[in-house]
């Protein structure tokens, strides 16, 4: 089976082990250490072999793998092949060479947590043939990472894995059993081949929702970055699932929706093999347009009508010449509701961290103005980051705030985490913190509310919210998709209030109008105030069987209650930035009557009747005023604030606010040049004028030096005379005192004669005295 390959080790060992790592390398050198000895560390690496199998590789992964045999000879099998076989051949020979009762496969350039066999086969023991889990996305010339999910849908059964589970084999453990049953082809896309048919022989798969593996996205060589005539080989991997449906009854319409979601991706993927899928779709047509799926998803948007089930001018029905331009061909970008994109921006949305998570569930104004601007920039293919509360699903990356995160925290947090390439960053935080601080690109601020802080370049969602900051700025009204709205013309006799439970919403106005008219009132909002609610609006909720408050609504209710309302009474008495329940009843086909406070004049501008000055004229309303028709209120919604036109506004200010940074960027590198040319120039008279001092100093220095020199000099000479001077006075004195010694001498020697002689005088007297006495 193996042919020329060289089988470097195996070493069979007692213990048979439990789990088969399946490692395939073509000259990933540089990442593969990482890989494989992410699986050493594995915490039940003692139950576990490694299989790794080298397909050709020209690079240094030979050396790299030789090491590794060495450290593990008894759980390490590799292989060699001389010339590149395929990953789909290089799979089947390391499932048919592992001897563990479950496999997994782990891409060379990725790694693993270390913990993830041990979780997946954990999971795996209690009877599931397949265990799926999530996944890190790591784009290493952005740093950055993005948790993933292996399963994008909220509740896992069998069939919707197979619709919504990642295709790829390396975030699932499967039973060696199950792989046994088919082969991979030896085809680019070989997983999306089997991955759905291993799902649908599985028994009892299961999703774990914990991110374990690491997926290095944006390498250079990788098929998702290739192309090339071998793209076409997902055409085979399409024929192997289509017969496979045709075999298998119980899975066949979930297999034959993933291959119509494969083609509307690849037309998006690859544009430039565009017409062989169409191609490929007009020859499946009867198989494929068929099922309660492929109906829906065209409904809800998730796909393109494809085969024309609502739209007979799709290329389903082009004619020969026209399919063979690919240029016709709509992608997801050209909806109803969307123009067309002129170049793909890279965009970071940031919201406050004291949001709530951003998703599609209903959620308050904010959240889900930027969940609509995130979904409609990736559908026309710009490229955003949404850096929001942990919890939030966009269809573009998310950068989860850590815990105990606040406003302050947010710039220096985009700085390190952001990607490496981005347009521009549009802050919708309350505080406008990114504005405020320097970021290196341009910052697009949105004021959703009302705030203390304006900048020349300020976002206000209405001409009265600009008009109360009381300062100039931008307009872009809010926008809702159309289609996450259902309509209706039949109408109950019923009045509805749906919003939060705050005195300055005004509710108790809306149940003073129940009370006058006497009609049915439905309050529905989350309580923001509870003393409010329990002091001031319950005993009169309860003294009223007409007035019923039925708490928060989800969105499947809050549709029913919209399109199903007499009215939508909005009598709120602070003025209302926007007022996005107006619009979405209008959408509903629902009037609204509101107090003319905040922007209602201004997003009723084509009701004025609808905009009441009192509560008086608000309850005479209610109960008298011919409405207009719903299709009328539809239609003035689609014309005026929509998701699309919303979108388009803001794509305006992006490219105005890129286009005005790159000037300035511009300008300031002329400035530099220039001021480089003066600086340069005054540098050189700076340079001239101080060589001039230099010198002039060197010169100064040089007669102070000498001028020092001289005084030296001088003072030495006079030293040298002063010294002789007194050396002459000391050698006078020495002589003065020997003259003086010698006379004094010369005197005492006088004086001592004198004396003698005195002396000699007296005893020849006493002598003669003492003779003649004698005598």
């Amino acid at each position: 089976m193996l042919g020329s390959n060289e089988i470097i080790s195996k070493v069979e060992t007692q213990v048979r082990p439990k789990i088969s790592v399946i490692v395939t390398v073509f000259n990933t050198g540089e990442f593969l250490s990482k890989c494989l000895q992410s699986i050493i560390n594995q915490t039940i690496w003692n139950v576990m072999e490694l299989v790794i199998i080298n397909d050709g590789s020209s690079d240094h992964s030979s050396e790299i793998i030789k090491e590794f045999v060495k450290q593990e000879p008894e759980r390490i099998i590799s292989i060699h092949y001389a010339e590149n076989q395929g990953v789909g051949n290089s799979r089947n020979v390391g499932i048919a060479q592992s001897r563990g009762d479950y496999i997994g496969f782990v891409d060379s350039d990725d790694w693993i947590a270390n913990n993830m066999f041990e979780l997946l086969y954990t999971k795996a023991l209690d009877g599931h043939d397949m265990v799926i889990c999530d996944y890190f996305s790591r784009y290493e010339d952005e740093d950055l990472t993005i948790p993933e999910k292996g399963f994008s849908q909220d509740i896992f059964t069998q069939k919707q894995a197979i619709l919504y589970a990642q295709v790829v084999p390396w975030n699932k453990l499967y039973k060696k059993e199950l792989l046994q049953k088919i082969e991979y082809l030896n085809i680019w896309y070989e997983d999306v081949a089997s991955t759905p048919i291993l799902i649908s022989l599985a028994d009892m798969p299961a999703y774990l929702n914990i991110p374990l593996y690491y997926y290095k996205r944006s390498r250079s060589g990788s098929i998702a970055n290739s192309s090339g005539p071998k793209v076409l080989d997902i055409l085979r991997a399409w024929d192997r699932l289509i017969e496979h449906a045709q075999l298998n009854n119980s899975f066949k319409e979930e297999i034959l929706f993933f291959v119509t979601k494969c083609i509307n991706y690849y037309i998006d993927f690859k544009p430039e093999y565009a017409d062989h899928f169409w191609e490929y779709a007009r020859k499946h047509r009867e198989l494929l347009s068929g099922g309660e799926y492929n109906r829906k998803a065209v409904e809800t948007k998730e796909i393109r009508d494809l085969f024309g089930l609502f739209n007979m001018s799709t290329p389903m029905y082009a004619t020969n010449n026209e399919t063979k331009d690919a240029t016709k061909y709509p992608t997801n970008n050209e909806t109803k509701y969307a123009t067309k994109k002129k170049r793909a921006l890279r965009i970071i949305q940031v919201i406050s961290p004291i949001c709530s998570p951003v998703s599609a569930v209903d959620t308050a104004g904010t959240e889900k103005m930027v969940y609509e601007i995130t979904q409609e920039l990736v559908k026309r293919g710009h490229r955003v980051v949404l850096y929001a509360p942990k919890g939030s699903k966009v269809s573009a990356k998310v950068v989860p705030f850590p815990k105990y995160f606040e406003d302050r925290h947010l710039p220096a947090f985009i700085r390190k985490t952001r990607p490496s390439k981005v347009d521009l960053i549009h802050d919708h935080t309350f505080s406008s913190i990114v504005r405020l601080r320097k970021m290196g690109i341009p910052v697009l601020p949105t004021h959703h509310l009302p705030t203390n802080i304006e900048f020349h370049d300020s976002v206000y969602v209405s001409h009265a919210a600009r008009k109360n900051a009381g300062v100039k700025g931008l307009v872009v009204h809010n926008g809702i998709n159309p289609d996450e709205y259902e309509y209706s013309e039949g109408k109950d006799d019923y009045l509805l209030f749906i919003g939060r439970i705050l005195p300055d919403k005004g509710v108790i106005h809306a149940i003073e109008v129940a009370e006058r008219n006497h009609q049915k009132l439905i309050i529905a909002g989350p309580i923001k105030d509870e003393e409010y609610f329990r002091n001031i609006l319950q005993p009169r909720i309860d003294n009223n069987e007409n007035i019923h408050y039925i708490g928060a609504v989800a969105s499947k209710q809050k549709q029913e209650l919209l399109k199903g309302a007499r009215c939508v009474l909005f009598p709120s008495i602070w003025k209302e930035p926007f007022g996005l329940v107006l619009i979405e009843a209008m959408i509903s086909g629902t009037p609204v009557l509101a107090l003319n406070n905040g922007a209602a004049l201004e997003v009723l501008e084509g009701f004025p009747q609808l905009v009441c000055n009192s509560i008086d004229e608000l309850a005479h309303k209610a109960l008298h005023e011919p409405f207009p028709p719903p299709h009328v209120l539809r239609e003035y919604v689609l014309t005026k604030f929509t998701t699309a036109t919303m979108v388009d506004q803001y794509i305006t200010l992006y490219e105005q606010k890129i286009n005005e940074f790159m000037k300035r960027r511009v300008k300031l590198k002329r400035l530099r040049g220039r001021r480089f040319k003066l600086l340069r120039g005054r540098k050189l008279k700076l340079l001239r004028g101080r060589k001039l001092k230099l010198l002039r100093g060197r010169k100064k220095l040089k007669l102070l030096r000498g001028r020092k020199k001289l005084k030296l000099l001088r003072g030495r000479k006079k030293l040298k005379l002063l010294r002789r001077r007194t050396n002459l006075k000391l050698l006078r004195r020495r002589k003065n005192i020997k003259l003086q010694r010698r006379t004094n001498l010369k005197l005492l020697g006088r004086k001592k004669y004198f004396i003698k002689k005195k002396i000699k005088a007296k005893r020849s007297v006493t002598k003669r005295i003492k003779s003649r006495s004698n005598r």
